[in-house]
């Protein structure tokens, strides 16, 4: 009985062996033109990357661009949506990796933040203005006229004289939908290189601005890879951005 069970266990471990030493001698040998997919890593086993957006119209092609740089890097992306200023805190406390991209003068006022350079986007900060009604930079100054916007534009337009009555409203993507039932006449906005305008809506040019993507400082080593790949996919989106223009 004994013998027997002796027996089986030699088996069993010749057999454990071999498939180990196959394993080993598989992996150590020369990949072929057709073998690489087999040994990539799979999304399972890649390190998470989250980053923070702001759900905004048009965003798309810069969230690409993002997905572009951390998967070369190794990472699988994952994009979480979030109110603006609440993005940055999540970077800020290390809950998520990175944000989108962010006004520079607001991300630096985070401790643990960190600027990637360039910009990722470059766009202008406008008065977007309601069908029918009058629509000039005279509006900001006007009291008995009504303005939707947020803490990140008004730190944009400091040397504005605004007398309007301010409504501070986060959630961007609502702001269009308010104008357009005429719950508000007047909100900041933001547009790209693109120039694309909520379709029915005036608008008045009042600053041009940067946004840069973010990252926690506990991702500074990859800060010199991060940017090499940013400038390179940048000029890239530029091609992008003015193909869909025309």
């Amino acid at each position: 009985m004994h013998i027997k069970r002796l027996q089986t266990f030699v088996l069993m471990l010749s057999v454990s062996f071999s498939q180990t030493f196959a394993i080993f001698y598989a992996v150590a040998q020369p990949l072929g033109a057709n073998e690489n997919a087999s040994l990539i890593t799979t999304d399972s086993f890649s390190k998470q990357f989250l980053i923070t957006f702001v759900d905004y119209p048009g965003a798309e092609p810069y969230l690409d661009v993002l997905n572009e740089i951390y998967t070369e890097l190794g990472f699988t992306v994952h994009k979480v949506p979030a109110p603006a200023l609440r993005g940055l805190q999540l970077v800020n406390e290390g809950k998520v990796d990175a944000d989108a991209h962010r006004l520079g003068r607001v991300a630096a006022r985070f401790e643990n933040v960190m600027l990637i350079k360039p910009e990722l986007v470059r766009a202008t900060l406008v008065l977007l203005c309601r069908s029918g009604v009058e629509c000039n930079r005279n509006i900001l100054n006007n009291k008995e006229k009504t303005l939707l916007t947020n803490e990140r534009s008004l730190i944009y337009l400091e040397d504005f004289d605004i007398q309007t009555s301010v409504i501070k409203k986060e959630i961007i993507i609502n702001t269009v939908d308010m104008l357009r039932t005429k719950r508000a006449d007047y909100a900041t906005f933001m547009i790209d290189e693109r120039q694309l305008v909520p379709p029915g809506m005036q608008y008045v040019k009042l600053r041009s601005i940067f946004l840069y993507h973010t990252i926690n400082k506990k991702h500074a080593h990859l800060l010199p890879k991060i940017e090499a790949k940013m400038r390179t996919k940048r000029l890239q989106l530029n091609e992008i951005l003015l193909s869909s223009k025309s």
